[in-house]
C-alpha cells in the first residue's frame, strides 16, 4: 500500500492514478480543491488535516511507502500566516515522518521545492548551498531537515522539483507556463512582468513519473533536482505564443510590464538523469496540451478560485495557528 498525502492536488491527481495502475493507493488530503480523481480504481480516500495525528496514524496502517506532497504551497499563502505554515509544512511533516518510521514504512519520499535555492544566476545543483528567499522556501528546506532527523533507518528521498506545467485533473492556472497559456487562450494577450528573470520548469506528468521512480528505484538518502528546461520569463511567453499560433489561427500579443519580479533561478538535473530518470516533456509540450485541454472545455471559468492556490486557500490561512 502506498500513501500519498495531498493526492487530490495538482501533481497528486496525475501521480495517484499512475501508481494505482500497479499498487493499492491511499490518499490523505484535506481536499480543499475537491476530488477530481474520486472513483479511481484501486484508490482509497481519507479526508483529513496533516495536523490530525490520530487520523494520520490510522492512514498509515498497512502502508509500506509514502509520498508526501501535502502542504501549504506558494510564498503568498505562507506569508499570510507563517505560524500556521510552519505547523503544517514543518512540524506536522516531522510528526508524519516519525509516525511512518514507527509504522514500519519502508520508504518515504518528500516533495521539496526548487525555491530552497533562492536567487541563482547559474543553474543550481544539489551541491549548491540553499539560500531561501522567503518563509515558504524556508519551510520546504526545514521539512527536508525534519525528514533526515526523524527517518532513522527508514529509506528516504527528497525531490526538489522545478515549477510544474501542463494539464492535470486538478488543474492549476497559477504557475508560469500555465498562466501564460491561460492568458493566451482566454485573453489573447500574455503579460510578462520584467522578462529577464529565469524560471525552471518540468511537465506535471514527468514530475509524477519521477515520484514513482523515487518510490521504486532511487538510491536511499539522496536529494534530487528535477527540471526539464530553464528559460527567461520572456522566452517562456514567446514559447507559449508560438505554441498557440501553431494550435489555432487566433492572434496572441506579448505585452511587457516593467514591474520587477525578484524570483530568479535556474536548476541542473544532471544527478537524477545519471541515477536513471529523465524527464521527456518540454514546456512547449505542456503549452500544446494545455490548449488541447482548454479546447476540450475542461475549464469553465479560468478566473475561478479553484485554479489558483492562493485564492482558494486564503480563508484557510486566516485560521489561528
Amino acid at each position: 500500500m502506498i500513501l500519498v498525502t495531498g493526492g487530490t492536488g495538482y501533481v497528486g491527481t496525475v501521480l495517484v492514478p499512475l501508481l494505482a495502475q500497479k499498487h493499492p493507493v491511499r490518499v490523505y488530503c484535506n481536499m480543499a480543491f475537491g476530488n477530481a480523481i474520486e472513483g479511481t480504481p484501486n484508490v482509497e480516500f481519507i479526508k483529513g488535516d496533516l495536523r490530525d495525528t490520530q487520523l494520520m496514524q490510522l492512514a498509515l496502517r498497512g502502508v509500506d511507502k509514502v509520498v508526501h506532497l501535502a502542504g501549504i504551497v506558494t510564498s503568498e499563502l505562507v506569508a499570510m500566516n507563517e505560524a500556521l505554515s510552519r505547523k503544517v509544512n514543518v512540524e506536522a511533516m516531522g510528526d508524519l515522518v516519525k509516525m511512518a518510521r514507527e509504522a514500519k514504512v519502508k520508504r518515504f519520499v518528500y516533495a521539496s521545492s526548487s525555491s530552497v535555492y533562492g536567487l541563482c544566476a547559474e543553474p543550481a545543483t544539489e551541491e549548491t548551498v540553499p539560500k531561501p528567499m522567503d518563509a515558504y522556501a524556508q519551510t520546504k528546506l526545514d521539512g527536508e531537515e525534519a525528514l533526515k532527523l526523524e527517518a532513522g533507518a527508514m529509506e528516504w528521498a527528497i525531490l526538489r522539483s522545478a515549477t510544474c506545467c501542463g494539464p492535470a485533473p486538478r488543474m492549476r492556472l497559477d504557475t508560469i507556463v500555465n498562466i501564460f497559456c491561460k492568458q493566451a487562450w482566454f485573453d489573447g494577450q500574455i503579460t510578462v512582468f520584467g522578462g529577464d528573470q529565469w524560471r525552471s520548469n518540468v511537465h506535471v506528468r514527468d514530475a509524477a513519473a519521477a515520484y514513482r521512480w523515487l518510490l521504486a528505484k532511487a538510491p536511499s538518502g539522496e536529494t534530487y533536482n528535477l527540471t526539464k528546461a530553464n528559460h527567461t520569463a520572456l522566452a517562456l511567453a514567446k514559447l507559449v505564443q508560438r505554441a498557440m499560433t501553431r494550435y489555432t489561427t487566433r492572434e496572441v500579443r506579448v505585452e511587457m510590464e516593467a514591474r520587477p519580479d525578484a524570483r530568479h533561478y535556474q536548476m541542473d538535473a544532471a544527478k537524477i538523469r545519471k541515477a536513471g530518470f529523465t524527464p521527456w516533456k518540454t514546456p512547449a509540450d505542456a503549452a500544446r496540451q494545455n490548449f488541447q485541454w482548454f479546447d476540450a472545455g475542461h475549464i469553465k471559468d479560468p478566473n475561478a478560485d479553484l485554479y489558483a492556490n492562493t485564492k482558494r486557500m486564503a480563508e484557510f490561512m486566516k485560521e489561528s495557528a
